[in-house]
């Protein structure tokens, strides 16, 4: 994965029931980063699997790959 991030890619990955959260996303822009260096990732989180499969087919449209 680190190789991935050092290449400036576009990343995403899914995880399912975090908390009360149904399904998340997380997604990295290949240059956002914290004070120390490490991906910032942003996170979107959904209620129901459309709104989900959507998001995911508009995200990759955008040129973000699944990393897992």
């Amino acid at each position: 994965m680190t190789d991935l991030l050092k290449t400036g890619e576009k990343l995403y990955f899914q995880r399912d029931n975090i908390g009360r959260a149904k399904y998340t996303v997380s997604k990295h822009n290949g240059t956002d980063t914290h004070k120390d260096g490490s991906p910032f990732y942003d996170i979107a989180i959904f209620k129901n699997k459309k709104k989900l499969a959507n998001y995911i087919k508009k995200i990759e449209k955008d040129g973000y790959k699944y990393n897992h």
